[in-house]
């Protein structure tokens, strides 16, 4: 069997990357292989990679070549719709459609813009058709009020879906979150005092850099910069930390000296770089990007992060982590290896954006052109509409389907391609050349970070999972809200997360048992031969200890009859039925009641 395989070298490292399995290991310096895309075989290239990388070599070495492959090649679109039915589903609303500032780079044109507003009426029905129609088995929600313009603008109406999505939580026992970007300049000491303890809401802001970067791009319509006004805004929170945004402009390319300076602001949680996106005849077109100088300055950026890493900062790089930064999401992909993206985002499936007409479209960028239209909350979804967001380009598009990064890049974006081709699915060369510049230098990143310091690479897969979980609602909190609402006691989610803290691991069986204890009289058991099932009283709780987790995990059980086991679990609709021998040595043999 012949592989294709991909040897690079980033930051004085060199790594081999087997392309059909989303695979890679390290290359000792002294070893003489070239660098380029070309083929092996599987006696090849495991023998380089039992003499350069011995313990990726036993690691690779336990699941087979064809195994890898088959992996990957079964994924179907119908296995991603059943699997992503279950994770975290975004909505975007616009709550204003006008902005204070004027910044240089916007995309934003009067007929795009227009002057239409959002009601409370039509965000409040489009909530509840994300939550009990387009995705009612969905882990986690998220209500994304970032969007066309400046959310303080309409700050009632802010607070008023805030307040629904607390109530609505509370209603189907799942978190609910709001998040939203604001540039800051329009804060009061009373608005600040609502965001600053709002623990429903995660906030950002967008910031380009220092002073003069940031004054060159974004500024009031008047000319006068904002940066002294975010900064100040940025010092009046108290509680809570935010996220900064950040635009890379081909006039703004020194992303080493953008990061650390933002690093050190005040109340900085995460640090999100992203490229924009213009394709006009501007200075700002993607095509004036010169790559060789971003990749240095990338590479700068990561000799960085190894100092603050060896200096005990992890922090540092968890900054870059923790958010949407184009090159920290790339770190967390390369870390799970044998994995395969096929699409770019979740536009279209996993999020969606309604208008002040309750029209559904896939992406909030395109919101309100045709092309990316798929419905209407009142009406229903166009299924036939949507099914072509399920089309995965890195199969269909013969540029990304020959691409060595394909399986880790997962195609174009939607809106980039539509802007430039007026369809979703070809891909733009330039930011291909960039993408794969950040792959290969993640790869080699986490590459070099597992041999140099063992320690934080250990911290970045513990991070990695934590952010994984952070798309989930925890278990431990729904158990306890369904299992107390069964029982005619009311609590609030707001008020568990306050009074149970959740760790990485979850929430142990002592800790929800004794937090349960203060409303209602409850006790762990073992159901071994010595208990019987007919003694429980139901409903229950059962902790999920016969499957291999990180995290602890807690189903509702509702009755046990003619042996068969009814219980629910957070994503269900329906009742599952095991017979009991199977419950007890394939899920649960613990029971809370």
């Amino acid at each position: 069997m012949k592989l294709k395989v991909s040897v690079f070298e980033y930051l004085n490292q060199k790594v081999m990357y087997i392309q059909d399995v989303n695979y890679y290991f390290g290359i000792r310096d002294n070893f003489d292989i070239k660098l380029g895309d070309y083929e092996l075989s599987e006696e090849e290239v495991l023998n380089i990679a039992k003499e350069n990388d011995p313990e990726e070599y036993e690691i690779f070495i336990n699941t087979s070549i064809e195994e890898r492959i088959n992996k990957i090649n079964t994924y179907s679109i119908d296995d991603i719709k059943e699997q992503s039915s279950y994770g975290q589903f975004t909505l975007c609303l616009h709550p204003s459609r006008k902005c204070n500032l004027n910044c240089k780079y916007c995309f934003r044109e009067s007929e795009y813009l227009g002057n239409e507003q959002l009601t409370f009426e039509v965000a409040k029905d489009a909530i509840d058709f994300l939550v009990d129609i387009y995705a009612p088995c969905a882990s986690k929600y998220v209500v994304d009020l970032s969007g066309s313009g400046e959310p303080l603008l309409q700050m009632d109406l802010v607070k008023q879906i805030v307040d629904y999505c607390k109530q609505k939580r509370d209603e189907i026992c799942k978190n609910i979150e709001v998040m939203f970007c604001t540039n800051l300049t329009l804060l009061t000491p009373e608005i600040v005092e609502y965001l600053d303890n709002e623990s429903a809401i995660i906030l950002g802001t967008s910031i380009d850099g220092d002073q003069i970067t940031n004054d060159n791009n974004r500024v009031y319509a008047n000319g006068k910069g904002t940066y002294n006004d975010i900064v100040k805004g940025l010092k009046m929170f108290k509680n809570k930390k935010l996220g900064l945004a950040v635009t890379v402009t081909p006039l703004n390319q020194n992303v080493d000296l953008i990061y650390d300076y933002l690093y050190h602001l005040p109340n900085v949680d995460c640090i999100s770089m992203n490229f924009l996106r213009s394709f006009d005849d501007s200075e700002f077109n993607i095509k004036n990007f010169e790559l060789d100088y971003l990749r240095v300055k990338y590479e700068l950026m990561c000799q960085k992060i190894y100092v603050e890493l060896k200096n005990g900062n992890f922090n540092y790089l968890k900054c870059l982590l923790n958010g949407t930064d184009i090159y920290g999401n790339y770190i967390l992909q390369t870390l799970f290896k044998n994995t395969h993206n096929m699409f770019k985002c979740d536009a279209g499936k996993n999020r969606i954006v309604v208008n002040k007409d309750g029209e559904i479209y896939a992406c909030s960028v395109m919101s309100g052109i045709a092309d990316f239209y798929l419905g209407n909350i009142y009406t229903g979804l166009k299924l036939n509409l949507q099914e072509k967001f399920y089309i995965s380009q890195i199969k269909t598009n013969q540029i990304c389907n020959a691409c060595s990064m394909a399986k880790i890049c997962g195609g174009e974006c939607y809106a980039n391609s539509y802007l430039t081709r007026k369809n979703i699915h070809d891909p733009i060369l330039k930011f291909c050349e960039i993408k794969k510049d950040l792959i290969k230098l993640s790869m080699t990143f986490n590459t070099l970070l597992k041999h140099r310091d063992i320690s934080s690479y250990n911290k970045l897969i513990d991070l990695a999972m934590k952010i994984q979980y952070h798309y989930q609602t925890d278990t431990s909190f729904w158990v306890v809200m369904k299992y107390l609402s069964l029982n005619n006691i009311k609590i609030s989610y707001e008020k568990i997360s306050e009074e149970l803290t959740l760790k990485d691991t979850g929430i142990t069986p002592n800790k929800l048992l004794t937090y349960l204890k203060k409303y209602i009289n409850i006790n762990a058991y073992n159901l071994d031969r010595n208990f019987s099932k007919y003694d429980i009283k139901f409903p229950a709780i059962s902790l999920v200890n016969k499957r291999k987790d990180t995290r602890f995990k807690y189903i509702i059980v509702h009755n046990i009859k003619d042996n068969v086991v009814l219980y629910e679990d957070i994503n269900t609709l329906r009742f599952h039925n095991i017979h009991y021998k199977e419950y007890i040595n394939k899920i649960s043999d613990i029971i809370l009641f």
